[in-house]
């Protein structure tokens, strides 16, 4: 089996730019109109966020375990599933994006 290709960034230096733009997306004044496509990218982002923390899970679980390791595990995999619902909730809202960026008065 092949390994994974390496991403072109190391895994700190994205991680540090992804908590760079988390916060000065929650200090943006962000457009009402812009709300559709920001919840898209954060519903894509969180998913994005889940896979990747369960991969560590697994990449963690191979071998094995301590106790504290297959605590960390666990952990990772519960943050896994949290950012799914919060993906899962974010997309639901869809439809309700949609009609208040759509609104004339806000």
């Amino acid at each position: 089996m092949a390994e994974p290709a390496l991403p072109a960034l190391p895994a700190t230096v994205v991680t540090g730019h992804l908590a760079s733009c988390a916060s000065a997306l929650a200090a943006a004044d962000v457009p009402v109109g812009d709300l559709p496509e920001v919840a898209d990218e954060l519903v894509a982002g969180q998913r994005d966020i889940a896979a990747a923390l369960e991969r560590l899970a697994g990449r963690l679980n191979r071998g094995p375990l301590s106790e504290d390791r297959a605590a960390l595990v666990e952990v990772l995999r519960a943050a896994a599933r949290a950012s799914c619902h919060a993906a899962d909730a974010l997309d639901a809202g869809g439809q309700l994006f949609e009609s208040v960026a759509n609104e004339t008065r806000f």
